[in-house]
């Protein structure tokens, strides 16, 4: 016998009309496919037959539904409810065609996982239900959405349920809800579902269908939790847009920075001075600049994926000169380059890059960056801002939407005063607005078209003693500029990319893994 598969998307998706979607979130692009043909994707199409539900508002406003379901999957049915509050169990209970002893698998329209489908089929046999889960290191477990946890026996079967609340504090490490359900027949669905609509004991808004499953646990039914490989979730627009932000990132094919001729010599300055505390506490033991990321050592990339300068300057702790022989990787990207060693930990950047100001002439352009990150950016537009004589200097910023950012109040942003970029000023360590994820957020690149005034204003910023929790920065030291009326202006990359620290390389490296 097929398994029926009820997919419901009837919901209002009011969090993406909010922000700007003018579509139900099932039938938004995600990558190359719509986001309900990831979801009916996972099944074997030879042994499903798939009711997808949606409301009349839906279908009125797309009726295109009606040819593209259909060409999904071979067996394919639509069915037209009006629109609700309930949740999804009340979809599902409409769907009228699903024989009463046919095993049902509702799937939620806006997760979809990595697994083996012909696994789970074998894994479930014999039990009276199943709740595919994940656990471990999922980007989906760090965000603002909170999914039904379960506890489990030794053998994998559920004990107990709560949607929206963890069991402990360690979320992640919990077996969660990936949105799949199995029930072994329609008929065992219906008798739980409207045990649970009828209940007096339901406290959440919604009924949702993994609340059923309580009841059937403490009836004495067999409900298995498999695992699944990877869990995607797209349930809300920063979930979908970070789904986005890593599918450009892996498609883009990448060519290296074009020189720009300039009659004005261009000098980068990389301060790699730090511990890399994070990294040591995390048990790497090799210095941060030299981890490798995607086959290369990480400055690397930050090298490769900024504007090509005529000459780069590099400070250096004493110990990665002498014992991890960081000089090697600069020799082979054949840099115009000089190290300053430094053995001791100054006051922060602003303080380590003056190190290097007698490196640095004071007519040059200069760009400063960090070692931790890679940029992709239009050169064109960066061009623009350094052809035009009236701006003195540039902050490279992102906008974190879609990027996975666990403490908004660890960066800097700009404050600018129209859409025309100019910087009113730099604030540090504090968010400047209910929404930081639209506001411009400092990157920790720097661009002067007079390598002079950055010395200067790094000097003002330690003479005053201005810091920002015990620290002297770069971005700081520009309001001094801007004070005597220099003109400083965004520049918003198209991807910022962030190894700052072994959770964000664990980002990479899971949705590398994903997009294979």
């Amino acid at each position: 016998m097929k398994f029926h598969v009820a997919i419901p998307m009837a919901g209002h998706s009011r969090r993406f009309k909010e922000a700007g979607y003018d579509k139900p979130k099932a039938l938004l692009p995600v990558g190359d496919k719509l986001m309900i043909e990831h979801v009916i994707d996972m099944f074997d199409p030879e042994q499903c037959i798939f009711h997808i539900v949606v409301n009349a508002e839906q279908e009125r406003d797309h009726p295109e539904i009606h040819t593209l379901f259909p060409a999904m999957a071979p067996n394919v049915k639509i069915t037209v409810i009006d629109p609700h509050e309930d949740g999804p169990i009340h979809s599902v209970l409409q769907i009228a065609d699903i024989p009463e002893d046919a095993p049902l698998l509702v799937s939620y329209c806006d997760f979809f996982v990595e697994w083996d489908f012909q696994k789970f089929v074998y894994h479930i046999d014999g039990a009276d239900g199943a709740i595919p889960a994940f656990s471990g290191f999922h980007p989906a477990s760090f965000g603002d959405t909170f999914y039904a946890y379960m506890r489990t026996d030794a053998d994998g079967r559920l004990l107990e349920l709560r949607e929206k609340q963890s069991f402990t504090d360690k979320r992640h490490e919990e077996p969660a809800s990936a949105g799949i359900y199995y029930f072994r027949e329609f008929s065992l669905f219906r008798h739980y579902a409207d045990r649970l609509i009828n209940s007096s004991s339901m406290e959440l808004p919604e009924a949702y269908v993994s609340l059923v499953f309580n009841d059937m646990v403490n009836d004495g039914l067999n409900v298995c939790v498999p695992e699944v490989t990877k869990f995607i979730c797209l349930g809300t627009p920063g979930d979908y847009e970070q789904f986005v932000f890593w599918d450009r990132y892996f498609k883009f094919h990448e060519t290296s920075p074009s020189r720009v001729r300039s009659s004005v010599k261009q000098v980068a300055l990389i301060p790699m001075a730090g511990r890399g505390s994070r990294f040591v506490d995390y048990g790497y033991r090799v210095a941060k600049p030299m981890i490798q990321v995607d086959g290369q050592p990480m400055v690397a990339h930050a090298i490769n994926s900024h504007p090509v300068q005529d000459k780069w300057v590099f400070v250096v702790r004493s110990e990665d000169v002498e014992r991890h022989r960081v000089h090697r990787i600069f020799d082979e990207l054949e840099l115009d380059y000089s190290i300053i060693t430094v053995d001791h930990t100054t006051s922060g950047q602003a303080a380590t890059c003056l190190l290097a100001a007698d490196d640095i002439d004071d007519d040059a352009e200069l760009f400063i960056s960090s070692c931790d990150y890679r940029t992709l950016f239009d050169l064109q537009t960066w061009q623009q801002i350094r052809n035009d004589k009236s701006i003195d200097g540039a902050i490279w910023t992102t906008r974190v939407k879609g990027i996975p950012v666990k403490n908004p109040e660890a960066f800097a942003y700009c404050v600018t005063g129209d859409d025309t970029g100019v910087i009113d000023r730099v604030v540090e360590k504090k968010t400047i607005s209910p929404q930081p994820n639209l506001d411009p957020l400092v990157i920790g690149t720097f661009w002067f078209r007079r390598a002079a005034d950055f010395k200067h204003a790094a000097r003002l910023l330690i003479d005053r003693n201005i810091t920002v929790n015990g620290e002297h920065y770069v971005g700081t030291s520009i309001n001094n500029l801007l004070e005597m009326g220099q003109k400083f202006v965004i520049f918003d990359v198209d991807q910022w990319i962030s190894f700052g620290d072994p959770f964000e390389l664990e980002v990479l490296e899971y949705w590398r893994e994903y997009f294979g």
